[in-house]
């Protein structure tokens, strides 16, 4: 009689093990796709910006000199209508347009780097407020 309810201890002590890491695992999983979602409306947000950079680019007639690099804010590339973000207004920054030599072909290139901060919930690595 004992061992039978051993038996039936044990049986119950693994079928809580594995609910308990089955459940363990559906969080995280649920957790990770979430946060990737966010995570992905933030890079969407930054590609959208750099697209709309080398347009801003093109159309002002901007010039980087070699070695050098401009700041070119947000604000600007929404006030020409280059970019249709609902993300744009909940957040602030910048796109860098650098003239960088690459260094296998040893010729500069124009490089566009947006830069974002959305409160507390994304911010771009490296991004400044300076």
């Amino acid at each position: 009689m004992k061992r039978e309810r051993e038996k039936h201890i044990t049986r119950l002590h693994i079928i809580l093990f594995f609910l308990f890491v089955i459940t363990g695992i559906s969080i995280y999983i649920g957790v990770s796709v979430h946060m990737d979602k966010n995570i992905t409306k933030y890079k969407n947000l930054e590609t959208e910006l750099v697209t709309a950079s080398k347009l801003y680019y093109k159309i002002n007639q901007m010039n980087v000199a070699d070695g050098y690099e401009k700041r070119l804010n947000i604000k600007k590339i929404v006030e020409q209508g280059l970019v249709q973000n609902d993300l744009v207004d909940k957040c602030k920054g910048y796109v860098m347009i650098t003239s960088e030599r690459d260094i296998y072909t040893e010729e500069y290139e124009i490089v566009h780097r947006a830069y974002i901060k959305c409160g507390d919930k994304y911010t771009t690595t490296n991004y400044s407020e300076y």
